[in-house]
């Protein structure tokens, strides 16, 4: 991978999104299986939902900022949180389509939620760390 040297921050930028890219396509993969995982079998299905879209909306926000963006951090979070919730509404139409999978409005609300809780601790971070989404070069 070549390094523009006028943006330094670029090859971070693209690990960001293909990292995010990648949990997404996992999440995905993990919700078209006809049975839960065995790691997963202990923790409730809605509580399943909530982390791991909190780590989707925490991923997203942080893939968005590292790509430039001069978005203030209310911004970043919005999008954020509308991207992985809109994820989440697709992998519950998806999983309607599998016969041995089901459609739950439950389920997207805890999406939805694990998505708030994941922008809140990306701007935690943020405003603890004190680094601020980059602006655009």
């Amino acid at each position: 991978m070549s390094v523009n040297p006028a943006r330094p921050g670029r090859a971070w930028a693209s690990i960001d999104v293909v990292v995010a890219g990648l949990y997404a396509l996992a999440i995905f993969v993990v919700g078209s299986l006809p049975a839960t995982p065995a790691v997963a079998r202990d923790m409730s299905d809605k509580l399943q939902h909530a982390v791991g879209f909190a780590l989707l909306a925490w991923l997203m926000c942080r893939a968005l900022r590292r790509l430039g963006s001069n978005w203030a951090l209310p911004r970043l979070m919005v999008y954020g949180a509308l991207l992985s919730i809109a994820l989440g509404g697709a992998l519950e139409l998806w999983q309607g389509l599998l016969a041995y999978r089901s459609c739950e409005l439950l389920d997207w609300v805890a999406d939805a939620l694990g998505s708030a809780i994941g922008v809140a601790i990306h701007a935690g971070l943020v405003v603890v760390l004190g680094r601020r989404p980059r602006a655009a070069q």
